[in-house]
């Protein structure tokens, strides 16, 4: 069961798809979200999203920070800036 992710900057909707798991760069340290997981909103560092599927990084994207909100089906970020990794 994979997990709805939404990647949203200021200007527009950058990303809208299902992954099996994204780390994402969290204030207290990077963290992994998973289906099913415990609702929370989060404070964003500057650092790397990781987006994950059949256990394989499959993108990355840099963040300068912002926030994420978590539920049990859905992370939603609310990034100040993102740029895609190579």
């Amino acid at each position: 069961m994979p997990i709805d992710l939404e990647i949203v900057s200021p200007e527009k909707l950058l990303l809208s798809q299902a992954v099996d798991m994204v780390v994402i760069p969290a204030e207290e340290g990077e963290m992994g979200v998973l289906p099913m997981h415990a609702p929370m909103i989060v404070t964003l560092r500057e650092g790397t999203i990781r987006l994950y599927t059949n256990g394989v990084v499959t993108e990355q994207l840099a963040v300068s920070g912002g926030f994420a909100e978590v539920t049990n089906t859905r992370v939603t970020v609310l990034a100040d800036g993102v740029v895609a990794v190579n």
